[in-house]
């Protein structure tokens, strides 16, 4: 019974400051708590939404302990006994980790295993913060939290996603509770775009912000798709399909199209991670954000923010009649016409790539690539140019590569075997057509832009090296040779600062190590 009027309680008295808390509305909403407990101070429920004020603001001590307090009134509560777990595990992550600040962010890293992350991270942030503000016309007051989680249970622990929705969705970060969070690349084999993930996730801060939280998963998704590029590229390409579309995605649209077989946006509520394959939010990722792209075509930003500006009091199919002018049916027919328009082509070999948390941190990555070669000839090929590499056989293994890929002509993985030995023999000329056609297949693979960072350092084209290398730092920043041959290469380029810290973080990487 108690557990009944606790609910009740909470109902009626809390359910406009959950709505405030999940809006971002942090000071009104502990304006709320205060006088809550101003009126009741031993009210369970007012205890536990002042509790998750504390929590959305970062103070988790703060937030066990009036957990504690409304759990001590009344403990059959089963939500807010979920509610002090989440606390409880949140507070045990983060008092390992250590704060860095920057102008606009406040993040939190495991400093001697995830030390090198903050640098790069706050500089992605910032970049975002401007890019983005001025793109959509809003900019935080508040310092955003960010959490780099240092491995997959502390990551599961402080956002609620699972191992499966890691390496079957793709899910690495997660914007929740007034934060961002993401998964320290160094915990997935070969990493993954996480500053672009940071990036995207902000985006997802903005909306929620701009909407009031009341923009849709199609939406939210596609714009954060849309927009997680642009820090690195303040002026948008002419086709803005080059930077939200991989070559997967763009497959993957293509026969969506041929087959008129989509995600419809209804669907992806509550969540992609709802999908039944990595296939499908792909294709859903795709759809929303040239959805975005449509938008963004037809009425500029302006369009965009108007339209987020509209959700605040508006559902969607009001929102868009009103901004666009159109039935959402007509919406809907027009962003696919206008994506059969743009002659989208299907890119062979091309496949989503899934992610994979590693067993333990001395996993062999010859071993998991070649489990990722889907001929088993061609992976049989290439396991023998591994052995006979081993052995010092350059030429052969160069023979068996070729032989392998024979098998399977597209393998990012087998092109970017071919282009290590061919590099190993000197052979720069020849390493670098294979290296480009692993790209283009998978432009989310670090070790092709660690083999052409090297191909351009020995052919004397240090500025082309070391954008390639940058590259490799925003997939796997982990790997010790990026941070060598980036100081080489800052060195011949003059840019001595740079080049000092490339060979500063190859020191604690390697110490770490």
């Amino acid at each position: 019974m108690a557990a009944a009027l606790g609910a009740a309680e909470r109902a009626s008295s809390f359910k406009h400051g959950e709505a405030l808390l999940d809006a971002w509305h942090i000071a009104q909403a502990e304006a709320l708590a205060a006088q809550a407990l101003r009126e009741n101070p031993k009210s369970a429920a007012a205890l536990e939404f002042d509790g998750r004020v504390k929590f959305y603001q970062g103070k988790y001590g703060d937030a066990l302990k009036a957990l504690d307090q409304a759990l001590a009134i009344d403990s059959n509560d089963q939500r807010r006994q979920g509610w002090k777990l989440l606390i409880q595990q949140t507070h045990d992550v983060v008092k390992n980790l250590k704060r860095f600040e920057s102008p606009h962010f406040i993040l939190f890293a495991d400093e001697k295993k995830d030390g090198i992350l903050p640098a790069y991270a706050l500089d992605t942030l910032e970049k975002s913060y401007a890019v983005l503000g001025a793109e959509l016309g809003y900019y935080p007051q508040e310092k955003v939290r960010v959490e780099i989680a240092p491995d997959a249970g502390a990551f599961n622990a402080i956002s609620t996603l699972s191992l499966r929705d890691i390496e079957e969705t793709g899910a690495v970060g997660i914007c929740k509770f007034n934060k961002l969070m993401i998964i320290s690349p160094r915990v997935l084999s070969f990493g993954y775009r996480w500053v672009d993930s940071l990036s995207h996730e902000y985006v997802h801060y903005l909306i929620v912000a701009l909407s009031n939280n009341k923009a849709p998963i199609w939406l939210h998704e596609g714009m954060a798709r849309f927009f997680e590029t642009r820090w690195r590229k303040p002026e948008p390409p002419k086709d803005a399909a080059e930077d939200y579309l991989t070559p997967a995605n763009q497959t993957l649209l293509v026969q969506a199209l041929e087959k008129n077989q989509f995600v419809s946006f209804k669907e992806m509520e509550p969540s992609l991670i709802h999908l039944d394959t990595p296939e499908q939010v792909q294709l859903a990722y795709a759809e929303a954000a040239s959805a975005v792209d449509f938008i963004n075509q037809s009425k500029g930003k302006a369009g965009i923010h108007d339209l987020l500006v509209a959700l605040t009091d508006h559902p969607t199919p009001e929102a868009i009649e009103k901004v666009f002018g159109l039935s959402f049916a007509d919406f809907d027919a027009r962003w696919k016409s206008f994506l059969k328009s743009k002659g989208l082509k299907e890119i062979e070999g091309s496949r989503v790539r899934k992610l994979k948390v590693k067993k333990d941190q001395k996993e062999d990555e010859e071993v998991v690539e070649l489990q990722e070669i889907q001929s088993a000839v061609a992976r049989n090929r290439a396991y023998l140019g591994d052995q006979l590499l081993s052995k010092g056989r350059t030429l052969a293994a160069a023979n068996e590569y070729r032989r392998a890929l024979q098998g399977s002509p597209h393998s990012p993985i087998i092109l970017n075997k071919l282009g290590r030995v061919l590099i190993q023999m000197n052979r720069f000329d020849d390493a670098l057509p294979p290296l480009q056609s692993a790209l283009a297949v998978d432009p989310d693979n670090p070790n092709t832009y660690v083999q052409l960072g090297r191909v351009y350092a020995a052919e004397k084209k240090h500025r082309e090296s070391v954008n390639a290398l940058e590259e490799a730092l925003q997939i796997n920043p982990f790997n010790p040779a990026v941070f060598r041959l980036l100081s080489e290469g800052y060195a011949e380029l003059g840019e001595l600062e740079k080049a000092k810290q490339a060979k500063l973080t190859l020191d604690k990487l390697t110490t770490v190590q």
